[in-house]
């Protein structure tokens, strides 16, 4: 069901003029099923296209930082090659490729 009426608003003043009564006329409130739908055509994205973009090179540098740690198998399976599994490319450089990918994500997202 719909309502209306009227109400009285009491404004204050900081002078010692007395107070003012204001009527205002109250809208119809609607009913809950008419509520639930709403025309909102005025939709503005949440990123805009220099986010997307940022983002896009955030996972560009997480994929290449992925890429950077594949590999490095031994051909024998019964010798055991450091050089190989812990080599810099995997411990040290892939990691901060994926890092820097995060980083500028969240850059991207702040901006």
């Amino acid at each position: 069901m719909a309502k209306k009426g009227k109400k009285i608003i009491k404004v204050k003043d900081n002078t010692d003029t007395p107070k003012k009564k204001v009527l205002v006329k109250t809208k119809s409130v609607a009913s809950k099923a008419s509520s639930s739908v709403v025309n909102n055509t005025n939709k503005t994205l949440a990123f805009g296209k220099e986010n997307y973009k940022w983002m896009g090179i955030g996972l560009a540098f997480i994929t290449l930082g992925m890429i950077l740690m594949l590999g490095g198998y031994n051909e024998d399976p019964n010798v055991f090659d450091e050089g190989v599994i812990y080599s810099f490319r995997r411990i040290t450089l892939a990691p901060v490729v994926i890092l820097t990918g995060l980083a500028i994500q969240v850059y991207a997202i702040f901006r």
